[in-house]
């Protein structure tokens, strides 16, 4: 087979096409400030250094098919996504410390009505930024959003001057993970029960922001960049079956899930679900989409080789080299599971080889290494 460019290559995998190699995309971010020395605390605040890092990583690993993460993401933009309080580096942890997520509610069970009748744009707006970034004043997000939508843009440019697609549109979260995280994983755990029908309506509403954030943000970053985003990033873990029963899954979080899901296919963008945690009794629900036209990234806690013989031919499938096995096991061992990975999941196509979740922070690049050229070896199809 002759040699296809990343995007062809990528393309033909999301289709469940076979193409000359398994399309290599690992997610990438805050190990490349440790790999390179910086402080994680200079990392998070933004700009140009993400990107700079990234790509010096890049560089230094010998390449990949598209990046992941084209820059990183400040405390303010990550508001956009998931509504909750972060512990920073260099102000609330050790300067080289992960921020953390404090899981308490910002949101009170008396405020379903009121997210329901002012919609959540308007509720997260007034109520919920003011609790979650305290810091900075209310008149002062507009400018910070606006500035992370330009830098975005702007490492995007930078990727495509080198001819390196970039893999995601700006991430959004489905409804069940934003409120979940909104009422804190215990208080919404007992809502379920106890107002299952203000948490359904006050899911429609979310559903309603969120794809719409999803859909304009794919075309904003199409209209500015020559290849755009190759996929609309969907993260997700509180409604996989680590938390929730099946049944409850089809109840809460699948409707929603598919509604936004049909709503990008329909708008001619790819949905990524990245879905962390165990989706391994979820699968036969991604049989409901129409083949062809979404990628299931899994974190290495689904089985993924279950999900190749469930989704073989119906979905792309991306992941899943274990975070554990980066960062404790040897090259040898990441070799060997790259290559089942390659010869298993990725039998007649319909695989990208990535990371499960994110590379970590403190991952070891020799382990990293071995990742890369075991999908360059192995992911050949002959």
């Amino acid at each position: 087979m002759a040699e296809m460019t990343a995007l062809q290559r990528i393309g033909a995998a999301i289709r469940c096409e076979q193409p000359d190699r398994v399309p290599i995309v690992p997610s990438v971010m805050f190990f490349a400030a440790r790999y390179k020395g910086v402080p994680l605390a200079k990392f998070v605040e933004g700009g140009d250094l993400p990107r700079e890092l990234i790509m010096q990583v890049f560089d230094d690993f010998g390449g990949w098919d598209a990046v992941y993460f084209s820059g990183g993401i400040t405390e303010v933009a990550f508001a956009l996504n998931l509504p909750l309080k972060l512990k920073i580096p260099g102000r609330d942890l050790p300067p080289d410390s992960l921020w953390q997520f404090d899981e308490t509610p910002v949101m009170s069970v008396d405020e379903y009505d009121d997210l329901i009748n002012m919609g959540w744009d308007a509720f997260m707006a007034s109520r919920i930024l003011p609790r979650i970034r305290p810091h900075v004043p209310p008149d002062q997000f507009p400018k910070e959003f606006e500035a992370a939508a330009i830098q975005g843009v702007k490492d995007a440019l930078a990727w495509e001057a080198r001819g390196v697609p970039n893999f995601i549109s700006p991430p959004v979260s489905p409804p069940f993970d934003i409120l979940s995280t909104a009422r804190s994983l215990k208080e919404f755990s007992v809502d379920l029960y106890r107002y299952p029908d203000k948490v359904r309506a006050a899911l429609e509403v979310i559903t309603e922001s969120v794809t719409h954030a999803a859909i304009g943000g794919s075309r904003a970053l199409r209209q500015a960049t020559k290849w755009g985003g190759l996929t609309a990033f969907l993260g997700a873990t509180r409604e996989a079956a680590t938390f929730i029963s099946p049944k409850m899954f089809e109840k809460f979080a699948w409707p929603y899930i598919k509604r936004m899901a049909l709503a990008l296919i329909e708008a001619g963008i790819t949905p990524l679900f990245h879905f962390d945690s165990d989706w391994t009794p979820l699968l036969e629900f991604f049989k409901e989409l129409p083949k062809g036209t979404c990628v299931l990234d899994l974190d290495s806690t689904t089985d993924i080789f279950k999900a190749k013989q469930v989704l073989r031919g119906h979905m792309c499938l991306m992941g899943d080299v274990p975070p554990s096995l980066l960062k404790l096991g040897t090259p040898e061992e990441v070799t060997a599971y790259v290559r089942r990975l390659c010869e298993e999941v990725g039998e007649g196509g319909g695989y990208i080889l990535g990371t499960g979740c994110e590379l970590p922070v403190d991952a070891r690049p020799e382990n990293f290494r071995a990742m890369l050229e075991a999908g360059r070896k192995y992911g050949v199809y002959r």
